[in-house]
């Protein structure tokens, strides 16, 4: 292990061509082309589970009265898919691909390594398995049953381990080692204390918030981070670029700044204010680590832009680049009050779902993709100017048309407080899902325009080609005075900072939050808690109509006429707790007080479209009718 007093050792001046020649990295390219290959059978299976659920949308008997294929049980599968398959191990194998040059020493236990990919190949294809047969955890992210998280766990440890040994081998100041060495350590930590026991009602939300924050922003936007650090001056032909006062600032400021915008997505929820200040103060300073890692790559990277001979790869790795700034600015504005009470629990989330997975994450990846592609898949990447255009036309269609239907959406609730004749349940309902309509049919076929580029890219980049990718070697540019760092952080002080600043975003939204507790309210004592509803509240889970409905009701205008303003204590005894994702049908937390007809909910449920034509429900025809009885009792508050 490196000494914190060890001086930094020179870098050479030889662009990567030269420095990747002069070593043996075999065993390293051999392991990354097998995680890349596994990642991207994971993207093609959920591409296609995207565009089922898209379609869905528009024509809800598309694939209906099929159990696995159902909606709710599909958005988990699919989510499972995209961001664990697809992003999480291909992000490990860049990783493998990128520290090993990094270090300059290749790869000493590739069969740690690929145990490691053969048990998280296992659990997220196990997970997304499980979740469409119906075993779901019920938390968002998390839905996946504890034994696949289990081996995923393992998984995980093999592979940190094995980036760890390699990592400890680099000598140079180099930004791509101190974030794939902090990345890995955070997703081991965001892995545990996402799946940590114990936490019950309210407080399983705040849990599962401040992990897919953590997932989000330490782990998959710091190593896609350590992507475009290594993709973009190899690209340019110049030396990797040294780690700055920058650097570090970069890295620090984001690791610190990201998992505390955990509870931006819970404004106007059950939690104290307190929490939702620190969600909102954070979203807004996640602009400050951005602007300065992009300040270091510009300033690292001048002079050497036009040495970029193959343009497409820039363009993703651009392109991702730049949509980390839109992701930051969608938080952010589903974090501000003022905003979020018009956009929250509307398509807008949507909209950040489908940027975390098909958006600025997959460019970047897309983009070392075909960096690697010479070393990896055995010769230079096709053209892919056609999958790139797609791509990135179908990403603006679809993220444009989701912030509108969500922006419509929002507005129309808010006429609840401005017209005795609005309502925003039951047959009123279709002042919400009617005129989005349209927009659904716009969205698919922006997803389908995304399907069609993401796929062209990725074959472009494992199918040898012609494209060439060699670029005249220049030298790096002279170093700015200021911004040299005398003595750059060894791994160990890497590592030690990757655990406190973890350990300190925990402690202020995770688990200070989590001893804030209240009393059950005679909605948790009395609603739901009958054996017949309590089976119903098991098949709730289990078809996942928590992603279509919420149960909470906010303070504000937007959710007048939907009951009581849900507290604290109203989930005291919700093991998972039910807020929900979004309203594609409208709030179901106080249904028994609007709809108390059991028998008519039931005839509701089964042929949706018989008593509501416009209504995008899924068939539930394949339940038995004890099952469809019992969800019928749990919704209306049935003993």
């Amino acid at each position: 292990m490196t000494s914190d007093t060890e001086a930094r050792t020179e870098e050479p001046t030889a662009n990567d061509e030269t420095i990747d020649a002069s070593f043996d990295f075999s065993l390293a390219s051999g392991v990354s082309g097998r995680y890349f290959k596994v990642a991207v059978g994971f993207l093609g299976i959920g591409l296609l589970l995207f565009l089922i659920l898209a379609a869905k949308r528009v024509a809800p008997e598309f694939l209906g009265g099929i159990a696995f294929l159902s909606y709710g049980r599909l958005v988990p599968a699919a989510t499972t898919l995209l961001l664990y398959g697809w992003l999480t191990i291909g992000l490990l194998g860049a990783l493998f691909y990128m520290v090993p040059r990094a270090a300059r020493s290749d790869i000493e236990d590739p069969a740690l390594a690929q145990a490691g990919l053969g048990l998280l190949a296992v659990a997220y294809l196990g997970g997304a398995g499980a979740v469409l047969a119906g075993f779901t955890e019920g938390r968002r992210y998390l839905e996946s049953p504890l034994v696949f998280d289990l081996v995923a766990l393992v998984g995980l440890l093999l592979v940190a381990r094995s980036i760890s040994r390699v990592a400890k081998k680099a000598t140079a100041a180099s930004p791509v080692v101190w974030y794939a060495v902090a990345s890995v350590i955070w997703l081991v930590l965001t892995h545990v204390a996402g799946n940590l026991p114990g936490f019950s009602g309210y407080t399983s939300q705040i849990q599962a918030a401040f992990y897919r924050s953590s997932l989000t922003g330490l782990w998959i936007a710091s190593a896609a981070i350590a992507v475009v650090y290594y993709a973009i001056p190899k690209l340019a032909g110049r030396p990797a670029l040294r780690g700055t006062r920058l650097s570090v600032l970069g890295i620090w400021s984001l690791g610190f700044v990201w998992a505390l915008t955990g509870p931006a997505e819970l404004t106007f929820g059950a939690a104290g204010d307190w929490l939702e200040t620190i969600g909102v103060i954070f979203s807004i300073v996640l602009f400050l680590p951005l602007v300065v890692i992009v300040t270091d790559l510009i300033h690292g990277m001048r002079g050497a832009w036009a040495n970029v001979h193959d343009r497409t790869s820039l363009r993703f790795l651009m392109a991702g680049t730049a949509m980390l700034g839109l992701y930051a600015v969608f938080t952010l504005l589903h974090a501000l009050r003022a905003s979020a009470a018009v956009v929250g629990f509307t398509d807008w989330v949507a909209a950040l779902e489908t940027l975390l997975l098909v958006g600025p994450f997959t460019f970047i990846l897309i983009g070392l993709l075909r960096t690697a592609a010479p070393d990896v898949f055995g010769g230079p990447p096709r053209s892919g100017r056609a999958g790139y255009s797609l791509a990135a036309l179908g990403l603006v269609a679809t993220i444009g048309a989701m912030a509108i239907a969500g922006l419509q959406t929002g507005f129309t609730w808010a006429g609840a407080a401005n017209s005795a004749e609005f309502a925003n349940t039951g047959e009123g309902w279709v002042s919400t899902a009617g005129p989005l309509a349209g927009n659904y049919v716009v969205q698919l076929a922006g997803l389908v325009i995304v399907a069609v580029g993401l796929v062209l890219a990725v074959l472009g980049a494992i199918r040898s080609g012609s494209e060439s990718l060699a670029a005249d070697a220049i030298p790096e540019a002279a170093p700015d005075p200021e911004l040299v760092l005398d003595v750059p952080p060894p791994l160990s002080k890497v590592r030690r900072y990757a655990y406190g600043f973890f350990a300190l975003a925990a402690l202020v939204v995770f688990l200070l939050p989590a001893l804030e507790s209240a009393d059950p309210t005679l909605f948790a004592d009395t609603n739901r808690q009958g054996s017949l509803a309590a089976t119903g509240r098991t098949v709730y889970v289990q078809e996942g109509c928590a992603y279509c409905h919420s149960q909470q009701v906010r303070p504000i205008v937007t959710d007048v006429g939907l009951g009581p303003v849900s507290v604290l204590g109203d989930y005291a005894n919700e093991t998972p707790v039910l807020v929900g994702v979004q309203r594609y049908g409208p709030d179901l937390m106080h249904l028994g007080g609007r709809e108390s007809d059991a028998d008519a909910i039931q005839a509701h449920l089964q042929a949706p479209r018989e008593t509501r034509s416009w209504s995008i429900m899924p068939d539930y025809d394949y339940l038995s009718t004890d099952d469809v009885a019992a969800l019928a009792a749990y919704l209306v508050g049935e003993e």
